[in-house]
């Protein structure tokens, strides 16, 4: 068994993705698409195809679905649908939110907190999802910093998104630890050259997509 405590002793910054490494938003942002998607007069059973578009950005999502959408129609649909998924965090009653958060991560966070360590979130959501999503479970009060996607000209797979945050957490990837659960989060933490922390609570190991990187692979946060 991985000891976490033993991972991040010698490193300054922890930055974590968001969707499916800390808390299981997957099936709600699919609810919140299937909504917007359902007002356009398409039908699709997005969880039936959710190993399909495992890790990738609404936009991508979205294009793949209704190709015949133009880019401005595309981004009008993540604005609803980014909509809907806040109304979803806004109902969803406090009992059932532990079920969307990866065992053991309070606790974590919490070690991470008292040994003075940086935490940041970095994730392919747009910035108001980061903000509602991390605020709706609680995490927001251990997090340094936040990024969603539009901070960076390039997001996931790139790498560009880790490196602005080291950057702006004023550290460098030998400093660094980065958790992940997707093969497109992975290729990115990978080429930023920190070290990789493969989360598998909610990962997709039907996915057809390949690893691209070196990772140490833990089941959760428990320590």
């Amino acid at each position: 068994m991985t000891d976490l405590k033993a991972l991040v002793k010698h490193k300054d910054v922890i930055i974590f993705d968001m969707d499916g490494t800390l808390v299981n938003t997957e099936p709600l942002h699919a609810k919140a698409a299937v909504i917007v998607l359902r007002d356009l007069g398409v039908e699709v059973d997005l969880m039936a195809t959710i190993d399909q578009f495992y890790g990738m950005t609404d936009h991508i999502v979205l294009k793949t679905v209704c190709p015949h959408l133009t880019d401005a129609e595309i981004d009008k649909c993540i604005e609803q649908k980014n909509f809907q998924l806040i109304k979803l965090f806004n109902n969803l009653p406090d009992h059932e939110k532990e079920n969307y958060i990866t065992p053991g991560l309070f606790p974590f966070l919490q070690h991470l907190k008292d040994e003075n360590k940086k935490c940041a979130v970095v994730s392919a959501s747009e910035d108001i999802i980061v903000l509602e999503t991390l605020k709706c479970f609680g995490i927001d009060k251990f997090v340094e910093l936040q990024m969603g996607r539009n901070q960076t000209v390039l997001t996931k797979p790139h790498p560009d998104p880790y490196l602005e945050a080291m950057k702006r957490l004023g550290t460098t990837y030998d400093s660094t630890i980065i958790f992940e659960d997707s093969p497109t989060g992975i290729k990115s933490a990978y080429a930023s050259r920190a070290s990789v922390v493969r989360i598998m609570a909610f990962a997709h190991t039907t996915s057809s997509q390949t690893i691209e990187g070196e990772y140490v692979e833990v089941v959760d946060f428990l320590i």
